[in-house]
């Protein structure tokens, strides 16, 4: 849903542009129009394919803005770096109220289900319309070198790669100036191929049905064809004012049979018959300049470009050394990390990023999971360090992230990864976390420790104490009551599902998360059993395992 939201955000803007485009130009041609828009549209059905892909570039528009960060320390402590980030001012991935327990289905799954139903209506409509034309062209019978067919009440032309204009029974009994005209506008539509373009325009309104501009567009192009269509005609020779009356009896025509044929094909008197006639009365016969043309296809092209890849960014004069103390900042890249550093040795950084790919293998290889774009990280020498990046965190330089992305980066330093080699497992199971299971980790975040805990495959002194403890006393608590002091218990959580189910429950564990959210509602889902079943089965696996002494 938000790549949908995105890519109609982005069509929203280009379509803006390319109307702004048509009309300061005065671009008056239909055929220049309709191909314009036609390329709108085909950007538009591309456009959540270029969003998921991550295919993008930055655009210096925006001032710096504030950034997310994973706070990591040797501590490792949740409380010690939401503590560390308020007190430089920065923002951590904290609770914003959470919801109900209660709501079995949130709003994600909502709207996706309205968004499929309607999709499914209008490509069920679509289907429909597509087997009536194949079938009226099949049925369709040659007479005297042209097809024909009893329930055309117009002439239609159909077919999406090889088009064929059919007429109606009564064609033998035209005059031959109205024929000629006629069939001067239908094989117009077929040479254009404009049965493919409103088929694709249709398509796309079934994809993007919630956006307006989604309608407007297949509607504009139908009336952009006839016109275009219509030009054609006038250009062939033909009379306007006897190519108008040409019209106005065909429309009569379908009036008085109740309509034309309803099919995925263009048919004449065609959509927007008062606009056409007003378009005929002052159709210019000369074309516009070449220069013109060609202005109008670059800033198209580079609107074209902009539109689909750009994402605003802050300027770059932002990143570089300036004022006393300001850090300079450089960007390292490889194939899933964007590495952010203060100038660090060359040998170091490699040392880094090695050490990311293997965390990242690791993690991918366990949760069938690629992250979508690169994860960015900024590496500092020191702990001591960490606070200061922090505060310059807006002014970081980004090759490949964009703003909107930046809010999530971890922030670590090689004498924390010299101590706790592993320290980068838990910090970018945060980041699987975060695209797997975004609403528990904002709802949840303590189950999140947990499962980074678990990843990381190993127990502190600390955190093996209070398990004890708490066992021993009895006060096992109930999986989905776990608390942000319950970071051990999370973690015995996650390691009594992988005991239990291995990496595969897991995997079914947080595909439940994605869906459902919260532990009381994912459980059942995942491995079919009640939460008091489940709980029952945690405290014996944790009695048996830290109850003893």
């Amino acid at each position: 849903m938000n790549i949908l939201a995105e890519a109609a955000l982005r069509i929203t803007v280009l379509a803006i542009g390319v109307a702004l485009l048509l009309r300061t130009l005065r671009i008056r041609s239909p055929r220049l129009a309709h191909g314009a828009w036609t390329v709108v549209l085909i950007v538009m059905l591309l456009l959540p394919v270029i969003v998921a892909s991550g295919a993008q570039f930055g655009l210096p528009l925006l001032p710096p803005q504030a950034t997310r960060v994973f706070f990591s320390t040797n501590a490792g402590d949740a409380a010690e770096g939401i503590g560390a980030a308020q007190r430089t001012g920065t923002s951590m991935s904290v609770v914003p109220g959470a919801r109900g327990v209660g709501s079995r289905v949130s709003f994600t799954v909502i709207a996706a289900t309205v968004y499929l139903a309607g999709v499914a209506l209008l490509l069920g409509r679509l289907v429909i319309g597509f087997r009536y034309a194949s079938a009226l062209r099949s049925a369709a019978v040659r007479r005297q070198g042209r097809w024909t067919h009893p329930a055309c009440v117009t002439p239609v032309t159909v077919g999406l790669l090889v088009p064929d204009v059919i007429l109606p029974p009564d064609w033998t009994d035209w005059d031959s100036a109205e024929l000629s005209a006629v069939l001067a506008h239908e094989e117009e539509h077929a040479r254009r191929r404009d049965p493919l373009i409103a088929g694709l325009a249709l398509f796309n309104r079934a994809i993007f049905w919630f956006h307006p501009l989604a309608w407007w567009l297949q509607r504009r192009l139908v009336r952009l064809s006839e016109q275009a269509c219509d030009a054609a005609v006038i250009a062939h020779g033909h009379d306007r004012e006897f190519y108008s009356a040409c019209l106005l009896r065909f429309a009569r025509r379908a009036a008085h049979a109740g309509g034309r044929v309803v099919s995925v094909g263009m048919a004449m008197p065609g959509a927007g018959l008062h606009e056409r006639l007003g378009v005929l009365a002052h159709l210019e016969t000369t074309a516009p300049s070449r220069l013109r043309v060609a202005g109008a296809a670059l800033v198209c092209a580079a609107l074209l470009v902009v539109c689909a890849a750009a994402v605003p960014t802050a300027a770059l004069g932002q990143n570089a050394t300036g004022a006393a103390g300001q850090v300079e900042w450089h960007v390292d890249t490889s194939e899933h990390f964007e590495i952010v550093h203060d100038n660090l040795p060359a040998d170091l950084v490699a040392d880094a990023i090695g050490d990311a790919e293997a965390a990242y293998a690791q993690l991918a290889a366990a949760l069938k999971f690629d992250m979508p774009r690169r994860v960015s990280i900024v590496l500092v020498r020191r702990d001591r360090d960490l606070a200061g990046a922090i505060g310059h965190g807006p002014d970081l330089p980004s090759q490949s992230v964009a703003p909107y992305q930046q809010r999530q980066r971890v922030l670590i330093s090689l004498e924390s990864l010299d101590r706790r080699p592993d320290l980068i497992v838990h910090e970018l199971t945060h980041q699987f976390a975060f695209e797997i299971v975004p609403a528990t980790s904002r709802l949840t975040p303590v189950l999140i420790e947990g499962l980074a805990q678990h990843q990381r495959g190993a127990w502190d002194v600390e955190e093996s104490r209070l398990v004890r403890d708490d066992t021993v006393a009895r006060a096992i608590p109930s999986v989905a009551n776990l608390d942000t002091t319950d970071r051990h218990w999370a973690h015995a959580v996650f390691d009594f599902v992988g005991g239990q189910q291995g990496e595969e429950g897991i995997r079914r564990l947080l595909f439940a998360l994605r869906m459902r959210e919260t532990m009381a509602l994912a459980v059942p889902m995942a491995f079919d059993v009640t939460l008091d079943q489940f709980d029952e089965a945690f405290r014996g696996y944790a009695t048996a395992r830290f109850g003893r002494p």
